[in-house]
């Protein structure tokens, strides 16, 4: 049974009574998941997910045919590919990579610092199943299951 609409007795506007507001200190995540992720698909009802990254390294090619993703970068720089587009992130860059368009991305120098999402979530769901996956087929078959499809680089590049 899907929840229903809820409002208080000061009239405040209605709101699905499953979803309630939280806050996090820093170094604090959602409960029950790594520190670093700040929204999940539980904490968010299915609209976000949010992942304090600090990476050195990135994504190979690949698409998504479900959801939107998006990177803020806090410190450090990331080289952006997405279809023919390329761009060079620093710290305060925002990156959008709109669902359907291959797109790859990599630290450009030691280490960088950056919040990815998705919309709607699954992000931290997929990199879960997809870091514990032994081996590349069952990698794929994880990545199939999220609708991802990992792509060679396109030639020229």
């Amino acid at each position: 049974m899907d929840p229903q609409p809820t409002s208080n007795k000061d009239s405040q506007p209605l709101r699905l009574g499953y979803l309630e507001p939280y806050f996090l200190l820093p170094g604090e995540g959602v409960a029950g998941l790594d520190a670093s992720v700040k929204a999940s698909r539980i904490s968010t009802g299915g609209n976000l997910s949010i992942i304090e990254s600090h990476t050195k390294g990135g994504a190979p090619w690949h698409v998504h045919t479900r959801e939107d993703e998006y990177f803020y970068v806090i410190e450090g720089s990331i080289v952006v590919h997405c279809g023919k587009e390329v761009w060079q992130a620093g710290p305060r860059s925002f990156v959008f990579l709109p669902r359907g368009i291959p797109h790859a991305w990599d630290v450009d120098g030691e280490v960088a610092t950056l919040l990815m999402m998705t919309a709607p979530a699954m992000l931290e769901e997929f990199l879960r199943e997809f870091h514990a996956a032994p081996t590349k087929e069952t990698r794929d078959e994880v990545a199939a299951k999220y609708g991802l499809t990992f792509l060679p680089p396109p030639t020229g590049l």
